[in-house]
C-alpha cells in the first residue's frame, strides 16, 4: 500500500553483445528486455556490441509489474545518445511499452499516480490517460505522451505536442460498473427509533455498533439501511480504497460511494483481517472508510472476532510473516449484529429459550468483554409489528446531516479523522467540554463503575451529537444523551447476566 521510490542505473560499455537487468526483478520486469529492445530498434539506434546493464535501486525490495519500461529505457537512451536527456529527481516515469515505442497504461498505474504524488514528485510522465478522477494538484504536473519519440521531444525541449497527438483515453478499470449492493432506505423501518437515532450518531462519527436481539426484531434490516445514511468518500479516499481493492485483486469501479462489506459467519480470520502466503488485505481493509457488517457475530469463531481488537483500535492492521511484514489501512465502522443464544430466544417474550445455560454463556462469550469495550454502543432490540410512525426521515435527509457533521470534523481534525478514531490527546484539546461537564461525567462513571475507555468513548458520542446539531460546544442535552444510551445497554447486559446465572 506504502509507494517508494526506485531509481533506474544504466551502465552501457562496449563489450560482447549483453542485456541484463539487475535488483530483484520479476519475470514480468525481466521480459522488459524484449520491449526495450523493440523499441530502440524502432529508433534507428544502433546497440551492437554493447553491453547494456540496467540496475533497479534499492536492489533489496523485489520490483514487480510492468510500470518500470519507460523508465528503464530513458536511462538506456540517456547513456547511448549523444546528447544525454536531461531529467531531474523530481520527476516520475509511469507507464509501459509496446513493441513499436507506444508508451501504454498497466495494472496499477493508478494506485501508482497516487502513491507518486505522496511521494512528492512535481512531474509525473505517464501513457495518456483520463486524469479526471483526481483532485486539481497545482503542485504536480501530469504529462501524458503517446510514444518514446515524442517523450524524447518533449525532455529535449524541442517541440510541444497537439492535444489531438496525446489524445487521452480511459483507464479500463474507470468503466467498470459500480458494485454498490442495494440497500433499504429508513422510511421502510418502522419503529425502532432509538436504534436509528444510533445509527445515525454512527454514522456521522465513526462509532461501532453492535445489535442484539432475537430473529425477526430487525437487526439486519438495520444494518442494511445503514449504508444509505453513509457519506460520500472524498475523491483521496476513493482512490485509496480503489488502491486496496487493486491490491487484493477484487473488482471495484471509481465511486464516490464507500464499499459495504458483509462476510458470512464461516469466514476464517485471515480472510477477516487478510494475510496469507504472499500477504493481501482482508475485509476490515476492504471497507476501508465504510462499513463492515458482521451478521450472526456468535457464530463467528472465537479467534476471528479477537483479532478485532487492534484494528478497531488504531485503524490499521500489521501483517507479519517470515517473508516480509506489511500494513494495511483499516479505519472501518463496525456494525455487528447477534442472537442472544444459539436458538435465539434466550429472554424473549414470544417463545421460550431450548438453550442449556452453558450453551447461552458460551455463545454469549464468542466476543470477548475487551472486543465489547472496544464498541461504543450495545443495543438489545425487540420484535415490533407493523408501527405506522409520523414524518418517517428518509435515507437521504438522514445523509445530510451526518455529511454536515463529518464537514466539521473534517474542518476540525483533516482528513480521515473523526469523533470515534480521533487520537484522545486531541479529542480532549478539542472537544469544548467544560470543567463541570467533566466533573460531572467522572462522578457518573465513578457511580455505575465504567472504565476510563468508557469515559472518553462518552466525550466522543457527545460531540458527534453536537455536530449533527451543527453547534460548537458540548452541551449538557448531549452529554445526558450518551450517558442514557450507555445505562441502557449496560442495563440490558446486567439483566441478561442475571437471567443467565438463574437459568
Amino acid at each position: 500500500m506504502k509507494g517508494h521510490e526506485i531509481v533506474v542505473e544504466t551502465n552501457v560499455r562496449s563489450e560482447k553483445d549483453q542485456f541484463v537487468i539487475v535488483g530483484l526483478p520479476d519475470a514480468s520486469i525481466k521480459e522488459s528486455k524484449e520491449r526495450i529492445l523493440s523499441c530502440i530498434h524502432t529508433l534507428s539506434l544502433d546497440i551492437s556490441m554493447k553491453k547494456i546493464i540496467i540496475h533497479l535501486s534499492p536492489s533489496d525490495k523485489r520490483k514487480t509489474g510492468t510500470g518500470h519500461d519507460c523508465a528503464m529505457l530513458l536511462a538506456v537512451l540517456h547513456e547511448i545518445l549523444e546528447d544525454p536527456l536531461p531529467m531531474d529527481d523530481t520527476t516520475c516515469v509511469l507507464a509501459s511499452l509496446s513493441l513499436n515505442g507506444k508508451l501504454v497504461h498497466f495494472y496499477g498505474l493508478i494506485p501508482s499516480i497516487q502513491q507518486a504524488m505522496l511521494l512528492g514528485f512535481k512531474r509525473i510522465i505517464l501513457p495518456p490517460v483520463d486524469l479526471a478522477f483526481l483532485d486539481d494538484k497545482q503542485d504536480v504536473k501530469f504529462v501524458p505522451i503517446a510514444d518514446v519519440a515524442q517523450l524524447i521531444s518533449y525532455l529535449r525541449g524541442q517541440s510541444s505536442f497537439s492535444r489531438q497527438q496525446s489524445k487521452k483515453i480511459i483507464v479500463e478499470e474507470q468503466n467498470m460498473e459500480d458494485l454498490s449492493v442495494q440497500t433499504t432506505n429508513f422510511a421502510t423501518i418502522r419503529g425502532n427509533s432509538r436504534a436509528k437515532r444510533v445509527l445515525e450518531i454512527a454514522a456521522a462519527g465513526g462509532h461501532h455498533v453492535l445489535l442484539n436481539g432475537p430473529p425477526g426484531c430487525g437487526k439486519s434490516m438495520l444494518a442494511d439501511a445503514f449504508h444509505t445514511i453513509f457519506p460520500d468518500v472524498s475523491n483521496e479516499e476513493m482512490l485509496e480504497v480503489y488502491s486496496i481493492y487493486h491490491l487484493a485483486k477484487e473488482k471495484r469501479g471509481f465511486s464516490v460511494r464507500p464499499p459495504y462489506r458483509f462476510p458470512h459467519h464461516s469466514a476464517s480470520a485471515i480472510s477477516l483481517i487478510g494475510g496469507g502466503t504472499y500477504p493481501k488485505p482482508g475485509e476490515i481493509s476492504l471497507g476501508h472508510h465504510d462499513v463492515l457488517f458482521l451478521d450472526e457475530l456468535g457464530e463467528f469463531s472465537r479467534k476471528a472476532l479477537d483479532m478485532l481488537k487492534q484494528p478497531l483500535e488504531t485503524g490499521e492492521v500489521t501483517i507479519s510473516r517470515v517473508s516480509q511484514s506489511v500494513t494495511y489501512p483499516s479505519s472501518f465502522i463496525l456494525i455487528a449484529a447477534t442472537n442472544p443464544c444459539p436458538c435465539g430466544y434466550f429472554g424473549s417474550n414470544e417463545r421460550y429459550c431450548i438453550c442449556t445455560p452453558n450453551q447461552v454463556r458460551s455463545y454469549q462469550m464468542k466476543a470477548s468483554g475487551p472486543l465489547l469495550d472496544r464498541l461504543d454502543f450495545i443495543l438489545t432490540l425487540k420484535s415490533v409489528g407493523i408501527v405506522e410512525t409520523a414524518d418517517v426521515e428518509t435515507s437521504d435527509e438522514i445523509r445530510k446531516r451526518t455529511e454536515q457533521a463529518r464537514r466539521l470534523q473534517r474542518n476540525r481534525y483533516g482528513r480521515g479523522l473523526l469523533n470515534g478514531n480521533i487520537p484522545v490527546q486531541t479529542l480532549l484539546a478539542t472537544c469544548c467540554i467544560s470543567e463541570h461537564q467533566s466533573d460531572y461525567l467522572k462522578e457518573v462513571c465513578f457511580t455505575e463503575k465504567w472504565s476510563n475507555r468508557t469515559q472518553v468513548k462518552l466525550v466522543r458520542i457527545a460531540r458527534t451529537i453536537v455536530d449533527l446539531a451543527g453547534e460548537t460546544f458540548i452541551s449538557d442535552t448531549a452529554l445526558h444523551e450518551a450517558i442514557e444510551l450507555k445505562r441502557i445497554a449496560s442495563l440490558h447486559h446486567k439483566q441478561d447476566k442475571v437471567a443467565d446465572q438463574g437459568g
